[in-house]
């Protein structure tokens, strides 16, 4: 079994430098990072959960709570965190709370009663009366994709990356603007949209706006009954809304796959454009705006890592940029 003495011949560094990659220190630059945790690939070195707990009482694990995994967002998301955790000799516990807060609150009371390390969540409604109750229990919490106002967390700019969407289709001609957002989550987006689209001195027509429940456009059975009527309405009001920008991925994939079946063209008849650039987007060809969800992973790991020397609320809000696809612009190109 590899040592973290060959770990260190294997990458060219000191032990030192390998017992700073493993405790996620600052001052190891990324490409000696990256070194270390080749050469810990290429042994199969697995860090001694021991080793970190002779410090103090620690289970090992971390948390990790989003709302589903049929959501390729968060199997990207949780992928980087077991990443990060694997190479820190900790273990991830993965629970989700299906957008209920209900079941939310009951997945952190047992998480917690397990004595994990720290927190990674996608909350519901719940934070907010949750938020006194788990800083008192001085657990690290990072809440990820989401601004909070009660613990650190770390997000991509979605009014930008709305606003993206909104300059892509005026500058490729559409006048007829449509969104489907969800209802207490993507507010946010919708008027940096508006904003975007009104300051054009263009106008938008409300029977083209679709807001949905959180969590309704991500079920596992065949048919999504919310989606199914905003397809069926956006085929009788055909060429009403030349374009449309849906909340993420897996909800625009449905949608188009649908307005194919009734014979609408996409980008022809109809523009789409969406949220996160998961594998889904970059494999369909949808126009999506990106979070770079390895950097949103190691800054959350950061966050409840340093936690402790932290005197106030963190947030980091990444800049966010749009992948234009076919979609949204008639992307053929003939050969001769």
């Amino acid at each position: 079994m590899a040592s973290i003495k060959d770990v260190a011949k294997k990458a060219g560094v000191s032990t030192a430098t390998v017992s700073r990659v493993l405790n996620n220190h600052p001052s190891v630059i990324p490409e000696t990072r990256k070194a270390v945790r080749d050469a810990m690939d290429y042994l199969c070195y697995v860090p001694s959960k021991s080793a970190f707990q002779l410090s103090g009482k620690c289970s090992g694990l971390i948390a990790v709570v989003v709302p589903n995994l049929v959501n390729p967002h968060f199997c990207e998301l949780l992928a980087t965190f077991e990443e990060e955790a694997r190479y820190i000799g900790k273990s991830v516990i993965v629970k989700t709370h299906q957008n209920q807060p209900q079941q939310d609150k009951q997945i952190i009371h047992t998480l917690i009663g397990m004595g994990i390390d720290s927190l990674l969540w996608v909350p519901t409604e719940a934070e907010a009366e949750l938020s006194e109750w788990l800083t008192a229990t001085h657990i690290p919490v990072a809440v990820v994709t989401q601004v909070s106002r009660f613990f650190n967390s770390v997000s991509i700019n979605q009014s930008k990356g709305a606003e993206s969407i909104a300059e892509h289709f005026i500058q490729t001609g559409h006048t007829t603007f449509g969104f489907v957002a969800q209802e207490g989550v993507d507010n946010r987006k919708v008027s940096a949209w508006s904003k975007k689209i009104t300051g054009q001195g263009l106008t938008f027509n409300k029977e083209n706006q679709f807001w949905i429940a959180k969590g309704e456009g991500e079920r596992t059975s065949g048919h999504i009954s919310i989606l199914d009527k905003i397809i069926e309405k956006l085929t009788l009001w055909r060429n009403e809304c030349s374009c449309l920008w849906v909340y993420n991925d897996v909800a625009a994939s449905y949608i188009i796959d649908g307005l194919k079946k009734q014979g609408i063209s996409v980008p022809q008849d109809i523009a789409i454009a969406s949220f996160d650039n998961t594998l889904l987007a970059q494999t369909k060809g949808i126009t999506s705006v990106a979070q770079p969800i390895h950097e949103i992973a190691h800054l959350a790991f950061q966050m409840v890592k340093n936690q402790s020397k932290q005197e106030g609320i963190e947030m980091y809000e990444i800049v966010s940029r749009l992948i234009i696809r076919e979609s949204s612009v008639n992307m053929d190109i003939t050969t001769f």
